[in-house]
């Protein structure tokens, strides 16, 4: 209920000192975090990257008038402080810097944010990873199993266990279309498709079928920059078919690329494990832009550490779409501390 008053305004000593708190504790938008002072780093999700392919983590702070300032490299872990290297900070950001990086500046990989109030920032991905502060959908829509490769040559079905492609094959709560939906990403970040073999186990398996970018609703509705994949025997692959989605077949080699794991082709996605369970999984990444234009070597891809998409393979039949969920556990967060 909004309140109005229509008397005259009379600034008591107890109007003025509850003014002049709210101004010191950060009503406003008053600055909390003065130069000198410690930040305390508590993160989740954050794993050491490798230097050589993955870069380093930095943090910055930034100051009223909007620029922002290394507070200097750090490796995830207990114990991480640092020091605030900007007068009046009013906000907190954590970014990927790529290897080999000598630019003073932020790189475009804004991983993490957060606002200073409190005597802290909450650091999460939304307005750092994803556009406008959106969230994650937690239920993009589906991935569906066959092989329009190789499907002109033996009719359908053939290898239909050895692809996976990006859209809904029957009607789900939010889906209007065949097209997958997910949050649109800051530049600097790409979504990428896998199918894993033995996830978190001794010699798992990552196949990437492809990046991608939905369009600016959401919509998955482009091909990935692989087209129909290295492995589904098409002497065009890149450009071949009419798929307007992202995925893979895994069908044959015959340009004599080195397969993940050394796996038979075609490969099946029924294979189970000594206790019956499906051995592979589906699993939406989300990867710094940078992976993109380097122009990963075909089964070299490896993945980052924003994991948040990933269903265990169920065998529903083929043609037929199989759930995408967001996982929190896959998305980092955490909170940074000023300690003055």
């Amino acid at each position: 209920m909004a309140l109005s008053w229509t008397g005259p305004f009379i600034r008591t000593p107890w109007i003025a000192a509850a003014a002049a708190l709210l101004c010191a504790c950060g009503g406003g938008g008053s600055a909390l975090a003065p130069a000198g002072a410690g930040l305390e780093l508590s993160l989740h999700g954050l794993r050491a990257l490798d230097p050589a392919s993955e870069g380093h983590y930095e943090l910055w702070a930034v100051d009223a008038s909007g620029t922002p300032r290394s507070a200097g490299r750090f490796v995830p872990g207990d114990g991480v402080r640092l020091a605030n290297p900007a007068a009046d900070a009013r906000e907190l950001r954590v970014t990927v810097e790529p290897p080999g990086d000598g630019d003073p500046a932020p790189s475009p990989q804004l991983l993490l944010r957060g606002r200073v109030r409190d005597g802290g920032a909450e650091m999460r991905i939304e307005g750092a990873v994803t556009a406008a502060e959106l969230a994650l959908r937690e239920k993009p829509g589906q991935y569906t199993v066959f092989t329009p490769s190789d499907n002109h040559r033996y009719g359908y079905p053939s290898n239909e266990y050895a692809g996976v492609w990006l859209l809904n094959s029957t009607v789900i709560s939010q889906g209007i279309d065949q097209w997958v939906r997910l949050t649109p990403l800051k530049p600097g970040w790409v979504y990428e498709g896998w199918m894993v073999r033995d996830p978190g186990l001794p010699g798992e398996v990552w196949m990437s079928y492809g990046k991608f970018t939905p369009s600016n609703d959401g919509a998955v509705n482009r091909r990935d920059q692989n087209g129909w994949g290295p492995f589904s025997g098409v002497d065009d692959y890149v450009t071949a078919g009419a798929e307007d989605y992202p995925g893979d077949d895994w069908v044959s080699n015959p340009f004599g690329f080195p397969v993940p794991g050394d796996l038979p082709l075609p490969v099946d996605f029924r294979e189970r494990d000594a206790a019956g369970e499906f051995r592979w999984w589906h699993v939406i990444t989300v990867e710094p832009e940078w992976n993109l234009s380097r122009e990963e070597k075909v089964s070299s891809e490896r993945p980052f550490l924003l994991q948040p998409y990933r269903d265990r393979f169920i065998d529903n039949g083929i043609g037929r779409g199989r759930p995408i969920t967001l996982r929190p556990e896959g998305i980092p967060g955490g909170r940074v501390r000023v300690v003055r």
